[in-house]
């Protein structure tokens, strides 16, 4: 048989859907706060397991709590995004010119110049990544303000941060897919050129990441709660 706090938890443990370290940095929060109250009332002669129901009872019913833990749960994820928006934002910026410098069509006065179809793509992923980057900065100040103001929002300001995080990263994914392709077949010498072969697969790795907690974001927003007549 489970002990009561451990068969509470287990249940609050299923009923939230969010990132994992945030969901059991939550999950520890909660069994601390029932494991302290239990202690007390251990202290006052009670034994560990009827200190423990009561102090399941004294916490509230999950089905009560949840929707709160889920509502903390998706802004935590929106947070978390936020930053690695940005972190994601800087690296790519580091990495284009990793993969360009020294390169050796960047300076080759034989080599094709771009056309014109690839510059236009090139400017418009550059646009796509100021879009992005205020998007992230602008996202988490106003979450943080939220906060402090006791507003942090709910289940659609969480789907909305997470599906225009998705489509942002997605139009530049795709514009930088496009460009690093068009790159290797207008020079050859990208082909086997290290920081570009380097460089490529650190974007993809980025990119994953990133959109991997966009979805992850989107799968904490708070459920819609059903209609009663």
């Amino acid at each position: 048989m489970h002990a009561p706090i451990d068969e509470y938890v287990r249940t609050l443990d299923r009923a939230l859907t969010g990132p994992g370290r945030l969901k059991v940095d939550m999950l520890r929060e909660a069994r601390d706060g029932l494991a302290d109250a239990a202690e007390a009332y251990q202290e006052d002669g009670l034994p560990r397991a009827e200190a423990e129901r009561l102090a399941v009872a004294e916490f509230g019913e999950v089905r009560a709590l949840a929707p709160a833990y889920q509502a903390e749960l998706g802004l935590g994820a929106a947070r978390r995004l936020a930053i690695k928006m940005m972190l994601v934002y800087v690296l790519i910026a580091a990495l284009a010119d990793f993969m360009w410098r020294g390169s050796p069509w960047s300076t080759s006065t034989t080599e094709p110049y771009p056309p014109v179809g690839y510059l236009f793509i090139s400017q418009a992923q550059d646009y796509f990544g100021y879009v992005w980057i205020g998007l992230a900065l602008a996202v988490y100040a106003w979450l943080a303000w939220a906060a402090r103001r006791g507003h942090p929002g709910g289940r659609v300001t969480v789907r909305v941060i997470a599906l225009v995080t998705l489509s942002i990263v997605g139009l530049t994914w795709l514009a930088g897919t496009v460009i690093y392709v068009w790159s290797l077949w207008l020079w050859d010498a990208a082909l086997t050129w290290p920081p570009m072969v380097a460089g490529g697969l650190l974007v993809v790795v980025a990119y994953t990441w990133l959109t991997r907690s966009a979805v992850a974001c989107l799968g904490a927003a708070p459920k819609r709660r059903p209609v009663t007549s």
